[in-house]
C-alpha cells in the first residue's frame, strides 16, 4: 500500500462522525456540495465512509458514487473544520479518492446500476426523485458510527422527506410493506441508534425555522442543528438552551433532553419546550398540546418506545444581557468543587455551572492532542488543579460568585492561560507561582490582583503563539481564528460549545452520562472513582468530563468519559467490555443512592418532565 493510499484509508476510517463538517462551526461556510444535495453522502463525513468503503473494496462503482466524488469542490472547508474538532485533515483523503475514480474511467470503468423497485418507486412520488435512493455509496455513509456496540447496518434504502407531510406517508408506506425504518438527524448520535436495515429516514431537509419574540419561542423543524439555532437565536438578542451544536435540535430533546452548563438555571426536558409534533408509527400526527398527546408526565424507568418522529417543536427564548461572562474557580479537590458548585444552584447563583475534570480544560485550550496531554498534566500535577468550577452569569450573578470563592480567575486571565498555552507548557511558570502564596496551592497565585500583568509577560499570548503549535499551512487561518474574541469568550463557547467535540480529538468517546444526587457531594467523586476503576481493568483511557447542578442542588448530571480507537478491534472489544460491565456497577452505585439514574433510563423520553426522572423514586406507584 503506498503512502498516499495509506493515510486516505487511515484518514477515512478515523472519522468521529461528530457531524460538525454539517455546520457553519468556525464562520467558515459550509460544505457547499452537502447544502445542495443534502445526503450526507456529500459532506465529508460521509464522503469518508465512501472513501473507506471504497478503498476496501466493500461497495461497487456507482452513479452516486462518482456524482458524490465529483459533487466536491475541494474548497477546503472541512480541512480546518475537522482538524479544530479531530486533527483530521479529510481533503487529502477525498483528493486521494477523486483521484482513483479519474484512474479508473481513463481504464474504461464498468459502473453498476443500483438496484430500484416498486417501494423505492413510491417513496420517490413522496420526497421526489432525487431524495430517496437505494445507491449503495449514499447507503454506506448511513451503515455505521464508531460506538463499539454497534454493528455496520446497510439500508436497503435512504429517503430524505421536505416536510411533516411527506415524512407521515414515508412512515404510513413503510407500514403497509413491513419495512423497518430507523430516524437520523445529523448521524452525530454513535450508539447505533440511527441504523436500520431498512429505511433510514434522513431529516436534513426539514429546515424550518420561525421566531416569534413577542412569545419569546422559536418553532424549529426537524432538520435545524443546535448551532444554527442559537446563531440565529442570539442575532435577535436571545439564547436557547442547545447542546452539541452539530446535533439537530427535535432529535436530541427526543433522544434524552437537552443538558448542558445552562441546565443549572434552565432545567431540561420539557423546561425548554412549548409544544412538539409528532408523526407516530401509523403515520398520524399528534402534538404535545393535544388533549390526545404524548403525556409528558408519563416517565417510565424501565424504559419507553419515542412518541413517534419529532417534526417540530416550539422552543422557549431566553433574553441575554449584556453584562454577561463568565469566571473559573479552580479546585484541588473534586469533592470541594461540587460543594462549591451545588451551593451556587441552591443560591439561584448563575446562568450556567459546571464542574470540569482537567481533561475538558486540556481539551478546551489546546489547538492539537499534544499540547492538550501536556496541558492535563500541567494542570493537575504543576497548578494542582483537579477541578474547575465555570460559572457563566451576569455582573450581579458573577459578583454572587465571587463572593463565595476561594479564589477566582476572570475572563482576561481564561483568555490569557488560551493564547498563551503553548508557553503555559514550556515556560515553567508554575514554579514561579508556587513562591508567590506560601503555603497556597500554585493556582491561588493566579487569582491575586495584577497577576493577570505577570501572566502576560510570561506567556506572551497571542493568536500568533497559540497558532505555531499547528501543522505549517493551517497555521494562518488558526490565527485568524484565535484573532476573534469568540473563540476565547467562555460565554460565547458554552453558547455554541464548538469545542466540547475535542474530546474525541484522541479517538472515539464513550460517554457515560448519570444523574446523581447532590446531597452527599463525596457520591460524584465514588462514581468517578468507580468508573476511573472500570476504565483501568479495561485498559482504556478515561476521566471526569463535567458535573453540572440542577434542581437548586438536589441533583446534578454527571459525564464520565473514556477514549478508544474504534478502527483498532481489540480496543472496540475492551470498550465493549466495559461497556457491559458498566451497567452492572451502576447498578452497584444505586445500592448506595436508588436516586442516581443512567441516562439511558431517560432515552426516548426527552420530552418529559425532568422532575418525572429527577426524582423518579416519588412518583405514585398503585396501591
Amino acid at each position: 500500500m503506498n503512502d498516499e493510499r495509506k493515510i486516505a484509508l487511515e484518514t477515512s476510517k478515523g472519522c468521529r462522525h461528530y457531524a460538525m463538517c454539517k455546520i457553519d462551526s468556525l464562520n467558515t461556510g459550509v460544505c457547499p456540495s452537502g447544502r445542495k444535495n443534502h445526503f450526507v453522502s456529500y459532506y465529508p463525513q460521509g464522503l469518508m465512509d465512501i472513501t473507506a468503503a471504497f478503498l476496501e473494496e466493500r461497495i461497487p462503482v456507482t452513479p452516486g458514487l462518482l456524482h458524490a466524488a465529483a459533487e466536491c469542490t475541494m474548497c477546503g472547508i472541512c480541512d480546518l473544520q475537522c482538524h479544530f474538532v479531530t486533527g483530521l485533515r479529510p481533503l487529502q483523503a477525498i483528493s486521494f479518492l477523486k483521484a482513483e475514480l479519474e484512474e479508473l474511467k481513463k481504464r474504461g470503468l464498468e459502473m453498476e446500476e443500483p438496484p430500484e423497485d416498486s417501494f423505492l418507486k413510491e417513496l420517490r412520488e413522496i420526497t421526489g426523485e432525487r431524495f430517496s435512493t437505494s445507491d449503495p455509496a449514499h447507503l454506506i455513509a448511513y451503515s455505521n458510527d464508531p460506538c463499539p456496540v454497534s454493528r455496520e447496518t446497510l439500508p436497503g434504502y435512504v429517503t430524505l422527506p421536505e416536510n411533516t407531510g411527506q415524512l407521515a406517508e414515508v412512515v404510513k408506506l413503510c407500514g403497509r410493506n413491513g419495512i423497518p425504518y430507523s430516524v437520523r438527524g445529523n448521524g452525530s448520535s454513535v450508539m447505533g441508534f440511527v441504523l436500520s436495515s431498512g429505511v433510514v429516514i434522513d431529516t436534513a431537509r426539514m429546515r424550518t425555522m420561525s421566531f416569534d419574540t413577542a412569545n419569546r419561542s422559536v418553532t424549529v423543524g426537524a432538520g435545524i442543528s443546535s448551532m444554527e439555532l442559537q446563531r440565529e437565536a442570539r442575532k435577535l438578542g436571545f439564547r436557547v438552551n442547545a447542546a452539541e451544536p452539530s446535533a439537530l435540535y427535535c432529535a436530541n430533546v427526543m433522544c434524552s433532553g437537552i443538558f448542558s452548563l445552562f441546565s443549572s438555571s434552565l432545567g431540561t426536558g420539557l423546561d425548554n419546550i412549548i409544544d412538539a409534533e409528532f408523526v407516530k408509527d401509523d403515520g398520524e400526527v399528534t402534538r404535545l398540546s393535544r388533549q390526545n398527546g404524548p403525556n409528558p408526565c408519563a416517565f417510565q424507568k424501565g424504559g419507553a418506545p419515542a412518541p413517534g418522529i419529532c417534526s417540530r417543536a416550539v422552543v422557549r427564548l431566553y433574553p441575554v444581557c449584556d453584562s454577561e461572562s463568565a469566571i473559573a474557580v479552580p479546585f484541588g479537590s473534586m469533592d470541594e468543587a461540587v460543594k462549591y458548585a451545588r451551593e451556587l444552584n441552591r443560591l439561584g447563583i448563575g446562568l450556567g455551572i459546571g464542574v470540569l475534570g482537567t481533561e475538558y480544560l486540556g481539551a478546551f485550550l489546546a489547538p492539537t492532542a499534544k499540547l492538550g496531554e501536556t496541558l492535563r498534566k500541567l494542570f493537575k500535577h504543576d497548578l494542582e488543579i483537579n477541578c474547575m468550577v465555570l460559572v457563566l452569569g451576569n455582573r450581579f450573578h458573577l459578583n454572587a460568585a465571587a463572593e463565595l470563592a476561594p479564589f477566582v480567575l476572570e475572563q482576561d486571565m481564561i483568555r490569557a492561560l488560551t493564547l498563551g498555552a503553548a508557553s503555559l507548557a514550556k515556560c515553567g511558570i508554575s514554579s514561579v507561582l508556587h513562591g508567590l502564596d506560601g503555603d497556597e496551592p500554585a493556582y491561588a497565585a493566579m487569582a491575586e490582583p495584577g497577576m493577570i500583568t505577570l501572566v502576560e509577560a510570561a506567556l506572551e499570548p497571542s493568536p500568533e503563539s497559540l497558532a505555531g503549535e499547528v501543522e505549517g499551512d493551517l497555521r494562518e487561518k488558526y490565527q485568524e481564528l484565535y484573532a476573534g474574541n469568540d473563540i476565547t469568550d467562555i460565554m460565547w463557547l458554552n453558547d455554541f460549545r464548538i469545542i466540547s467535540s475535542r474530546m474525541g480529538r484522541d479517538g472515539h468517546v464513550v460517554a457515560f452520562i448519570l444523574y446523581v444526587p447532590l446531597d452527599d457531594p463525596s457520591l460524584a467523586e465514588t462514581v468517578h472513582e468507580r468508573f476511573a476503576l472500570l476504565a483501568e481493568e479495561n485498559e482504556l483511557r478515561g476521566d471526569f468530563g463535567f458535573l453540572t447542578p440542577m434542581n437548586m442542588g438536589s441533583m446534578g448530571v454527571l459525564e464520565w468519559d473514556m477514549y478508544l480507537d474504534h478502527t483498532d478491534p481489540e480496543q472496540v472489544q475492551r470498550g465493549r467490555r466495559a461497556m457491559g460491565e458498566a451497567g452492572a456497577m451502576i447498578e452497584k452505585l444505586k445500592e448506595l443512592d436508588p436516586r442516581i439514574l443512567f441516562i439511558g433510563s431517560v432515552f426516548n423520553q426527552g420530552f418529559c418532565r425532568k422532575e418525572s426522572f429527577l426524582h423518579h423514586n416519588a412518583l405514585l406507584i398503585d396501591e
